[in-house]
């Protein structure tokens, strides 16, 4: 079966499946399709059912359980997301980040990350600017896309600035230099500030009330007031769905117990934001996905009597949860592989005779030393500069002057930065 996979910039590719594969084999072949290794467990697939609501594709489910196949004649149409949103530091590969920003990109446009801040506006505006057309050229300024990205803002107490169009060039010109890739990390670092980072939104029937799922808890939102009820998954007593009904049992911030009943669209829309909070909890707050989460199941009509007589038949068997790992766990077996490809990778090339690659054993060994070393003493945010800053108190080591003036928090050890103290390193 032929899956037509789009990607968040709309570009479309195709991926072949068998249709009774689960959908992570299919997910592994459209990540190794874009060069992504040890990183898919950010991304989801999304489909369209018959009613047209546009839901995740369960991971550890068999695909055609889910999606109408058209029996298998006519190709499956997916669509590749950012499930899980994660901070740019924690992004090991380009290819990676690339889907992130496009997925972030899309985003803003369509107005799903919002902020309040025009100066805020302006500067997401100049990283988007300078990802895809690089330095300003007076001669040729991106009108175009200045104009369609400059929507990127809700809720402003003020009036939208009259130089707001010098506002985006002055900030395009101050990333003269900036290569593309460095671009789109710092608009994902940008955009992982806005409050609405990362969550996963859902409405309600009647009313103005929706809610939004992210990596801290749940948030409450009222369309006709600005303000919003955030609870914390430290604070949910319990969570349950039945048909269309989502009920949410918490403590509010009197600590007292409190009771969340709202009625959603439909009945996929229920269990949806019921699989959402579990898994977002275990992704985010959880060191590992306990064996409750990973084991429960459901089954249909026809598996749950064929379990009658054999309680150890898959048939009918489908996973509530799609998830495997956590965040630390996805971040700490991509490092790892990543560390053991390139280990090997250096092992293979120090056995090549001489001749296969220009050079002797030795010779070779020396040279990836200085090539490792070299590689140690760049920036790790931009890769392009020498480090030349250490960060106080915590002695990191890992930016460049120029890098470590935009952030305050440490990438490595995420504690809050109090000076950035310049280093002369030696020269070489």
């Amino acid at each position: 079966m032929w899956c037509l996979i789009s990607q968040a910039n709309s570009v479309v590719f195709e991926v072949r499946v068998d249709p009774k594969s689960i959908g992570q084999e299919c997910l592994e072949k459209i990540c190794n399709h874009l060069g992504i290794s040890n990183e898919s467990d950010y991304f989801g697939l999304k489909y369209e059912n018959a009613k047209g609501e546009e839901l995740w594709l369960n991971l550890r489910n068999p695909i055609d359980r889910q999606v109408n196949c058209h029996g298998h004649t006519a190709p499956l149409r997916l669509a590749l997301r950012v499930k899980f949103w994660v901070p740019p530091h924690l992004l090991l590969q380009d290819n990676t980040r690339h889907q992130f920003y496009l997925h972030a990109r899309s985003d803003l446009i369509d107005k799903r990350l919002l902020t309040n801040d025009w100066e805020g506006v302006a500067r997401v505006v100049a990283l988007i600017a300078q990802a895809e057309t690089e330095d300003f050229d007076s001669l040729h300024p991106p009108h175009n896309l200045y104009m369609q990205t400059s929507t990127i803002v809700s809720g402003c107490e003020t009036p939208k600035p009259c130089d707001f169009p010098q506002m985006i060039i002055s900030e395009h010109k101050k990333l003269r230099g900036m290569k593309r890739t460095t671009a789109e990390y710092w608009l994902l670092k940008e955009i992982s500030d806005f409050e609405s980072f990362g969550e996963e939104v859902f409405t309600k029937t009647q009313g103005n009330i929706y809610l939004g799922v992210g990596p801290h808890g749940i948030t409450i939102y009222n369309k006709s007031s600005p303000e919003k009820q955030p609870i914390s998954f430290t604070n949910i007593v319990s969570a349950s769905s039945h048909r269309r009904m989502f009920k949410l049992e918490y403590f509010s911030c009197e600590n007292n117990e409190s009771l969340l009943e709202v009625k959603l669209d439909s009945s996929h829309n229920a269990s949806s934001l019921y699989r959402a909070i579990t898994e977002k909890h275990a992704f985010y707050s959880c060191e590992t996905v306990r064996s409750a989460v990973t084991a429960q199941f459901i089954r249909d009509l026809k598996g749950t009597i064929v379990s009658i007589f054999n309680e150890d038949s898959t048939l009918g068997k489908k996973y509530v949860f799609d998830i495997r790992r956590t965040c630390r766990e996805v971040y700490d077996n991509a490092r790892r592989a990543l560390y053991q490809e390139s280990q090997a990778r250096l092992a293979l090339e120090a056995d090549k005779p001489l001749g296969e690659n220009g050079c002797d054993g030795e010779h070779c060994k020396d040279s990836e030393k200085l090539n490792r070393f070299i590689e140690a003493m760049t920036c790790k945010i931009c890769m392009d500069n020498r480090l030349d800053s250490v960060f106080l108190p915590c002695a990191h080591v890992v930016a460049c002057s120029a890098c470590a003036a935009r952030i305050d928090r440490c990438p490595l050890c995420r504690s809050e930065i109090a000076q950035a103290q310049k280093l002369y390193m030696p020269s070489w």
